[in-house]
């Protein structure tokens, strides 16, 4: 806790700033985290003193108030204007921006060409990935000068960038906060690595920065997200190619998405369409459309709710919503935007059912451009199966399923290889938005989550709308982050267990973000986008715990060691390995440790990254942790004595003794969107104390068991 009073200052200053820019001009929270490119909930914690932004942040808080002070605020529509990382929203009405056709001419060919990793890929590198590396090692085959000592301040990086909302996976970490390490490390450039490349946001941070990358990946779909996401195209070019694809499909998105405006009786295009599932009484066996019973409104979108406790419409009992029995899902709402300023939502006319009866019936497919993949057994694909979903395409509804193969196969019918890409891009970033799993909300939109779970009551997104959408958030990235790459990047598909295409001691930086135990099932969530990419994973080296493939945490212990292992050999001696990492789980934290040690890296230093946003489950979760922490790893120099660390005690004795240390408020939750009170951030505690065990080599706990600990500790010492 060295270092907590200068931290506590700097966080008192950024403080101070924040209210006075509120107290001194006429914004709002809200606007100021949009003008500041930040988040509400940043904001707030922020000028509480919970935490505290990095360095660059603080710097542009201080300017800001200046810039108050001297009444000279900025517009949001001018802040960081085609900037790197620039923040999402800040032009006015983005996702309303129609999709310029551009100047570049794009053509179809007749027939579909070849598959879009047959066309993107060279065996296990991506495009000419093995020409770059070998230009790579040559021009830094002397090592790049690195710091002696660890970064020593906070990360702190939100996600609502243009960039992070380009295209969803099931984790990613912020490139800005990565870039702010890659500078700090490598001063004067250098060739950084990332083993477990995931969607390829250490590429993006280090292409802009300058710092030639190689990206390292198990995962055939998340290769070929990487690789997008570290390519570039003229966002002219890539525009046309969205046009030209929509252009051709024009006639069946009408046939498929088309219904009567019930105010001026023309017809409309649908832009979503609610199902709902019917149930049975586990008690009487009466059958129910579930719609019709599980809905409470509020006075306002944010407090409808969808129930999950009501009575049961003839016996009068009370049920629980996930006990109950599904039968058949049925349509029940759709939604357009027609002769009205605003969206409306209204129930299906005979005439809306017998059209979808009629797709389903003969669903009008591109035959050949739709995967049948059978689900096959795993910790996240049992759900699915239990409700029907037991291959791909029954994730989709038959009129979804026909749009997606219809897309997928004009798609292939772009000849060049880059703008089949970014077309293959967007068309992947649908993801769980399109399917059966996109649970239906009041306030619209629809999430991808890190599990697949069919949802009772789901929401049928128009296929074209939400392509056309995804499509103005990756030009976004084309024309911000993508627009900044100064360097060169390899992207490579194969386990971080065998990087035996990379030599001895011939990287400067590692930096990655890797699999965090039984989290998330990577290979299992993977599925969904492989199967339309046509490659899978080979999970025999994928480092998880997981019942199906029999590996434990002795055997994540193991796959992380080898992977560790990997990254110590061919890093140079007094390098650094940077690892991003989060559990709640004892074991895990406790192998993670031991893989570090036995690889050969020495733990120099701990701290949080603030992602600037919690999950919802890490909001309501009694037993999930939150902050992830950034552990700053070294490899010996030949020679050197690694500094042995001993334990200070008992899990309750550390626990304790953390909180009679703190000078620092502690820090609460402000649950911005959801009706709760404020509560103990007992999440971000308990990372501020797992920092500081793994660093002393202490035993730790569970986060079930810390709260427990430090939630007595609170009521015993404020009593």
């Amino acid at each position: 806790m060295g270092n907590v009073t200068r931290q506590s200052h700097v966080g008192s200053a950024v403080s101070e700033n924040l209210r006075a820019i509120l107290k001194e001009s006429s914004l709002t929270k809200a606007a100021l985290a949009h003008l500041i490119g930040t988040s509400l909930v940043s904001v707030t914690r922020w000028e509480r003193g919970d935490c505290r932004p990095n360095i660059d942040m603080s710097r542009h808080i201080h300017t800001l108030l200046d810039q108050v002070r001297a009444g000279a605020i900025p517009r949001c529509e001018d802040a960081n204007h085609l900037q790197t990382f620039a923040s999402r929203g800040i032009r006015n009405g983005t996702s309303a921006l129609p999709l310029f056709p551009g100047t570049a001419a794009v053509s179809l060919a007749p027939t579909p060409g070849a598959t879009i990793t047959s066309r993107l890929k060279n065996g296990s590198f991506w495009q000419a990935g093995a020409e770059i590396l070998r230009a790579m090692q040559k021009e830094h085959a002397v090592e790049s000068s690195t710091p002696d000592q660890p970064f020593a301040e906070t990360i702190s990086a939100g996600k609502n960038t243009y960039t992070y909302d380009a295209h969803t996976y099931h984790t990613k970490v912020p490139p800005q906060g990565i870039a702010e390490v890659l500078r700090y490390y490598l001063p004067d450039g250098g060739i950084v690595l990332d083993p477990f490349a995931g969607s390829g946001m250490t590429g993006v941070a280090a292409l802009t920065q300058g710092y030639d990358v190689v990206l390292n990946e198990l995962s055939p779909a998340a290769s070929f997200i990487a690789n997008r996401f570290t390519s570039q195209i003229d966002p002219a070019k890539f525009s046309s190619a969205i046009s030209a694809v929509c252009r051709e499909l024009s006639s069946l998105r009408k046939a498929l998405y088309t219904t009567v405006c019930r105010e001026c009786s023309k017809p409309t295009e649908i832009l979503f369409t609610v199902w709902s599932y019917r149930v049975k009484c586990y008690l009487c066996g009466h059958e129910f459309l579930l719609w019709d019973y599980c809905r409470r409104y509020g006075k306002d979108v944010r407090e409808h709710k969808i129930l999950s406790d009501f009575d049961c419409p003839s016996c009068k009992h009370a049920l629980r919503k996930p006990r109950l029995k599904r039968t058949i899902a049925e349509p029940v709402l759709l939604g357009y935007k027609c002769c009205s300023r605003t969206q409306v939502e209204h129930p299906l006319t005979d005439a809306d059912r017998k059209r979808l009866q009629d797709i389903e019936d003969k669903p009008p497919v591109a035959n050949g451009f739709y995967p049948t993949t059978i689900l096959p057994d795993g910790v996240n694909l049992s759900q699915p199966k239990r409700h029907g979903l037991t291959s791909i395409d029954r994730f989709y509804t038959p009129r979804n399923l026909s749009a997606m193969s219809h897309l997928w196969q004009t798609i292939h019918r772009l000849t060049d290889p880059e703008v089949v890409g970014f077309a293959a891009f967007v068309f992947t970033s649908l993801y769980q938005r399109v399917t059966r799993l996109s649970e239906f909300r009041f306030w619209g939109g629809s999430g991808n989550t890190a599990h697949f779970n069919v949802p009772f009551i789901f929401n049928e997104a128009n296929v074209f709308v939400t392509f056309e959408r995804k499509a103005r958030s990756i030009r976004d990235h084309l024309e911000t982050t993508a627009h900044c790459y100064r360097a060169r990047s390899v992207v490579r598909t194969g386990s971080a267990t065998d990087m035996s295409f990379l030599p001895d001691n011939s990287i400067d930086l590692v930096f990655t973000d890797p699999p965090f135990g039984a989290n998330i099932n990577y290979s299992e969530m993977n599925v969904l986008w492989e199967s339309w990419l046509g490659e899978f994973t080979d999970s025999a080296n994928e480092a998880i715990i997981n019942k199906h493939q029999k590996k434990d945490v002795s055997a994540y212990e193991m796959l992380m060691r080898q992977s560790l292992s990997e990254c110590c050999r061919v890093l140079r001696p007094g390098h650094w390995l940077i690892l991003v990492f989060m559990n709640s789980s004892r074991d895990v934290w406790q192998a993670l440790r031991h893989a570090l040690i036995k690889s050969g890296f020495q733990l120099e230093r701990l701290e949080i990254f603030d992602k600037q946003h919690g999950t919802f489950k890490q909001f309501v979760s009694e037993n999930t942790a939150g902050c992830d922490l950034v552990l700053h790893c070294r490899k010996p120099n030949p020679g050197e004595t690694p500094r042995e660390r001993r334990p200070t005690g008992d899990v309750t004795a550390s626990i304790t003794r953390f909180f009679s240390a703190r000078q620092a408020r502690v820090p609460t939750l402000s649950y911005l969107h959801v009706d709760r009170e404020d509560d103990v951030d007992y999440r971000m505690l308990y990372s501020q104390w797992l920092s500081e065990c793994l660093l002393n080599a202490d035993d730790v706990a569970d986060f079930a068991s810390f709260r427990k600990v430090a939630q007595e500790w609170l009521e015993r010492t404020n009593a």
